[in-house]
């Protein structure tokens, strides 16, 4: 608004991310092999990461996944996801990695078939969904704050209420069900990031 009167101009261009890093697809696992979920970021309670590790041990064993957990955080908040894994007896199926330089991102994410997006809080607009999408992971995760602009449900991912770790492992339960689906959303995703998100 500019002196009372609404800019009839005014446009939102939204970050974009450098697509031709990420434009290998995730490297094939194994008909048998599990699903390999990744978390990527910082370890602190507002990005939810204790959501993801509680979806796991709904899951149990029921479910052929695993889930690397990478970048480190708060002493604190990392022994107590820590703990929630050994108290889950989930040691053979989450794993923390730590954190790798920017330059291996994308060999990262070429490991991965799906990313979780569990934050609680009102992300900007998150690079690391965009990162994911364009490497050809599906995105499951929470839309707060800008990133529900990109993250669809149902057309360029899945999406769960922050901090509702039952209706993840639901979401993660149908990627897993559902070939089809997962191949259509990570065509959905590379799709729409080459053609909005580009640098």
């Amino acid at each position: 608004v500019e002196r009372g009167v609404p800019v009839a101009h005014a446009k939102v261009i939204h970050g974009g991310t450098q697509v031709e890093e990420f434009a290998t697809s995730p490297a094939p696992a194994p008909p048998e092999a599990p699903l390999r979920l990744l978390y990527m970021g910082r370890l602190e309670p507002i990005k939810g990461v204790h959501t993801a590790v509680q979806a796991m041990q709904q899951l149990g064993s029921r479910a052929p996944v695993t889930l690397d957990i990478l970048g480190g955080g708060a002493a604190e908040y990392v022994a107590e996801l820590q703990g929630a894994v050994t108290q889950g007896s989930l040691q053979e199926r989450v794993r923390f990695i730590g954190g790798v330089p920017r330059a291996q991102v994308p060999s990262v994410l070429a490991e991965h078939d799906v990313l979780l997006f569990p934050s609680e809080w009102e992300e900007p607009f998150a690079r690391s969904v965009l990162e994911a999408m364009a490497a050809g992971l599906v995105v499951i995760g929470t839309t707060t704050g800008g990133t529900g602009e990109i993250l669809r449900e149902g057309e360029t991912g899945l999406t769960f209420a922050a901090g509702d770790a039952e209706r993840l492992a639901a979401q993660i339960s149908r990627v897993v069900d559902d070939p089809a689906l997962r191949e259509r959303l990570r065509e959905a995703g590379r799709r729409t990031v080459r053609r909005h998100y580009t640098l």
